[in-house]
């Protein structure tokens, strides 16, 4: 699919970021005018190469790790070529704030950052800062371990990332980002790279503002949990999104919830068996605001078990499966609900599929589906016909305006407020003009 961003050159950038020396990081960590000014309170961590020091308590020294034991405030800064970075405070568990201010993180074996027990765990990143994080080597892209578990930046407990710094995340050996219970991302710049998953929270994920990149050769964003009541959901409030992905762009094992921010997906697939849609989750797809721009080599966005409600926003598809769809072959199950937002769709089969029922509402939906199957939505009035072109032919629909075909088209579908029942409009595309009856 022409239109479809290539994967690996995103990829490409963002390994070119992640290989890049740690030089300019080591020197901003250097350079004590670059740093923010640390309260006397906070615990002063400082990686020197091989060597660390450390002002203040609750930290400790153990020769491969700096191991935190005690609640409270952790100021991270320097290069750190074989200590990683542990949180564990024991069986009580406290809050801790890890604080990364101009800091680099490498590790062949280990993640960079793991907290194996905390009350609550926040990473902030100080404002002005550039933070890396590198576990494990580029060359292990190529060839990812399938018994390979954890993340360059992992949690056992929930974890907030906040701040107005930069981090970039270099998963070569599997995750970029991994939480074990809920992960909410509150801001930052944040750039990653992974082998595997770009972002996983188990329980959830939640992004509420922020700047995230994220090149993935399995899933960009997931949260996998199925077995706890009201847990395994994605949900974007605010924020600015851009995925790559092998795997599907976003999944979530119940509920993706979309209400705000800019996402832009490109799931794109390996090439072999992985299945790669942009959005994807299994009890319900819920968007009501936000500007989402969704390519995909499957469907773009898809709920296997549930439905697919639209209530607002503006997406724009592009998909070589389905643009929109909802349940399983045969169920009878999953229904399509576009009550609201505005909505342009190319896909190489239908547009939109709904193995339960098509509805549609007040929304603005212009489509060029490769599917002779297409239906018409239920409950407002809708212009579907029958009219075929390639690629890049211009289809102009009366006086409501033209789209341009991005891939080989047969159907037309169109939903707005100013259609009504009865009428016919001139639909004309290189091949000449139909008059097609609004139903």
């Amino acid at each position: 699919m022409k239109k479809l961003i290539p994967i690996l050159l995103l990829l490409a950038l963002l390994l070119t970021a992640c290989s890049q020396s740690g030089e300019s990081t080591a020197e901003t960590a250097a350079d004590s005018s670059a740093a923010a000014e640390i309260p006397s309170d906070h615990t002063v961590i400082t990686f020197n190469g091989t060597e660390v020091s450390i002002r203040g308590g609750g930290a400790r020294d153990t020769g491969s790790a700096v191991v935190i034991s005690a609640a409270g405030a952790y100021e991270v800064t320097g290069v750190s070529s074989e200590k990683t970075l542990v949180v564990d405070t024991g069986d009580d568990p406290m809050d801790v704030t890890l604080i990364l201010n101009n800091v680099q993180i490498t590790s062949l074996s280990e993640p960079c950052i793991r907290v194996d027990q905390a009350g609550h765990f926040r990473l902030q990143l100080a404002s002005g800062s550039q933070n890396k994080l590198i576990w494990g080597e580029e060359s292990m892209l190529q060839s990812l371990d399938p018994n390979a578990a954890g993340a360059a930046l992992y949690s056992a407990d929930d974890m907030d990332i906040e701040g107005e710094g930069a981090l970039t995340v270099c998963g070569y050996i599997n995750n970029g980002i991994g939480c074990k219970k809920d992960l909410d991302i509150n801001g930052g710049v944040i750039t990653v790279t992974a082998a595997n998953n770009g972002i996983k929270g188990n329980n959830s994920v939640q992004i509420k503002g922020g700047s995230i990149s994220v090149s993935a050769r399995g899933d960009g964003v997931k949260a996998t949990v199925t077995d706890k009541e009201g847990k395994g959901f994605v949900e974007i409030t605010d924020g600015t999104v851009a995925i790559e992905a092998w795997g599907d762009g976003v999944q979530a094992a119940t509920e993706l919830r979309i209400s705000g921010g800019t996402l832009a997906v490109t799931a794109q697939g390996d090439g072999l068996e992985t299945g790669s849609k942009a959005l994807k989750a299994e009890q319900a797809v819920l968007i009501s605001g936000g500007t989402l721009t969704l390519s995909s080599r499957e469907d773009a966005l898809r709920c296997s078990l549930g439905n697919v409600e639209i209530t607002g926003g503006t997406l724009d598809i592009l998909a070589l499966g389905d643009g929109i769809s909802a349940g399983q072959k045969g169920s009878g199950v999953g229904d399509v609900l576009l009550t609201g937002g505005t909505l342009q769709i190319s896909a190489g089969k239908q547009a939109v599929q709904a193995r339960g029922s098509f509805q549609a509402g007040d929304c603005t939906l212009f489509a060029l589906c490769g599917s002779d199957k297409q239906a018409a939505p239920a409950g407002h009035a809708s212009l579907l016909c029958m009219v075929s072109g390639p690629e890049g032919d211009t289809v102009t629909v009366g006086e409501l305006g033209s789209l341009t075909a991005r891939q080989s088209y047969k159907r037309l579908l169109c939903v707005t407020g100013e259609l009504s029942a009865g009428t016919e409009i001139a639909v004309t595309n290189r091949n000449g003009t139909v008059n097609a009856v609004v139903r």
